[in-house]
């Protein structure tokens, strides 16, 4: 009986490609020209660091629930992603992977179980995003081009990019539907466009595959989807309360002394709103280029920082530390600043005329914000 039981066992982890209990993912690297370090990343966790020789790695992960990693070289933790090769790649615990990347073009996946079926799946998703990926680079160059006429690109998007680009997404709902039961199939969820649809091509899949270990992954793909939903409708609404011509709104806030500081006092002159944190990196990255121009166009413009999300004594130390030598205010939580001037992203810049109204809205540190200092100031 006990024999019986064992074998049993062995036979189900073997119809299966993985242990029930085994969350252990073996990982093999054999990448070109990559070096000696890689991270790997996943979001919501620590990065984890493996040491290799000459781009070959071998090193286990443990794996609780279907997730998603990036392999990165270490100077991508620092911000340096010039010529970086990142490698986005599944994980699926009791299984085996290999990397490749002999080419420095694209990177196969091959392995056990899951990474067999993955790999087809790639090969197909590679060959029939061909004619799509083609057509998709030929219209954004004819763009770009000013000598391609208006009618010439709307002829070329309605006779070859679209139609590309609909039989791309009838082509990989088809291989949903013949590949019912197959869990590596899932990933292709990635191409189809727009939520509702990638909604409806998951209730493709047999019970097994929707209510199984692939729906961890599957329920992270709707909410990010979501999310990036409600920012592009934030944006959108950001975007009409920073329109060039409308009233700034006013407001009064308290400067480094505690004493109140009125936008109104401003009126007259240009005046730049720069919206930042001492937590912000690229919000402290802007302020030496920042400096420069107001000394350099001194007196033919003022700048009010708007402190936000801080401590008062974290601002002030900022400010001292960076010796920013420009007005300064404080937002405290409670205030509706933010809110009033749609405020998405940090650093925002927003430039007010002389007459109170709203001339033109920079976000992110943009050299873009520089040249239009210059065009406005010369």
């Amino acid at each position: 009986m006990k024999k019986l039981i064992l074998s049993m066992m062995l036979a189900a982890v073997a119809i299966g490609g993985w242990a029930a209990n085994d969350n252990t993912l073996k990982v093999k690297l054999d990448l070109v020209d990559f070096g000696d370090t890689v991270v790997v990343y996943r979001s919501g966790m620590p990065e984890q660091t493996f040491i290799g020789k000459n781009g070959q790695f071998e090193f286990t992960l443990q794996v609780d629930a279907v997730d998603m990693a990036f392999l990165l070289q270490p100077r991508a933790l620092r911000g340096d992603m010039e010529d970086m090769r990142v490698y986005n790649i599944p994980l699926v615990g009791g299984e085996s992977v290999v990397v490749t990347d002999k080419e420095k073009v694209r990177f196969d996946v091959e392995g056990t179980g899951f990474y067999a079926d993955y790999h087809k799946v790639d090969l197909f998703n590679e060959n029939d995003q061909k004619p799509m990926r083609e057509a998709t680079l030929k219209y954004r160059a004819m763009k770009a081009d000013d000598a391609v006429s208006k009618e010439e690109r709307e002829k070329y998007y309605n006779e070859v990019y679209s139609p590309s680009f609909d039989r791309h997404q009838q082509a990989v709902i088809d291989y949903i539907k013949t590949h019912a039961k197959q869990e590596a199939s899932v990933m292709l969820l990635r191409e189809v466009n727009g939520l509702d649809k990638m909604k409806e091509a998951f209730m493709l899949f047999d019970p097994s595959i929707r209510e199984g270990r692939m729906k961890t992954l599957y329920d992270k793909w709707v909410k990010a989807a979501e999310e990036q939903i409600e920012a592009e409708a934030a944006e959108k609404e950001a975007a009409k309360k920073q329109e060039a011509g409308l009233e700034a709104p006013v407001f009064t806030l308290n400067d480094l002394e505690g004493k109140p500081l009125a936008l109104t006092s401003l009126r007259g002159k240009y005046v730049i709103l720069d919206f930042w944190g001492s937590w912000c990196v690229w919000c402290i990255k802007g302020f030496p280029q920042m400096k420069e121009y107001y000394q350099k166009y001194k007196g033919k413009f003022e700048i009010l920082g708007i402190d936000c999300n801080d401590t008062e004594d974290k601002w002030k130390a900022a400010v001292k530390k960076h010796e920013l030598p420009w007005l300064h205010v404080y937002c405290p939580k409670e205030s509706t600043l933010l809110t009033d001037y749609g405020i998405t992203g940090f650093p925002t810049k927003i430039i007010i005329g002389p007459d109170g109204k709203i001339f033109k809205t920079i976000i992110g540190e943009d050299p873009a914000f520089y040249t239009l200092l210059d065009d406005l100031f010369k």
